[in-house]
């Protein structure tokens, strides 16, 4: 699956990954996410936006992230922690923006 990525300077990069689990790896990596948790669920250091027309490809925003992102202040439609996100379908490319830190 190809992902586009904005990152927090507008920056755009495209990345080619098997599982969402490997772009939380790059991400970090990069030092562009800071992945405090390791992808626990319990930091929100991987907040990101997707696209609402991609919604219906991503897994559903469980209890426990929904916990997470309501302490947010930066929420907003498309609000989604990385380390959290799988599909639901198979998609060709997804767009998302790391959102601002908290």
């Amino acid at each position: 699956m190809q992902v586009i990525v904005t990152d927090r300077a507008g920056d755009v990069a495209e990345y080619s990954v098997e599982e969402f689990s490997d772009l939380f790896t790059q991400l970090g990596d990069e030092m562009k996410i800071d992945a405090l948790c390791g992808g626990c669920c319990s930091c929100a250091t991987c907040h990101i936006y997707t696209d609402a027309s991609d919604a219906m490809y991503l897994s559903d925003c469980d209890e426990s992230e929904r916990d997470v992102l309501d302490g947010l202040l930066h929420v907003r439609d498309g609000s989604r922690l990385l380390c959290q996100l799988s599909l639901k379908e198979k998609m060709k490319t997804l767009k998302i923006t790391i959102a601002q830190s908290e």
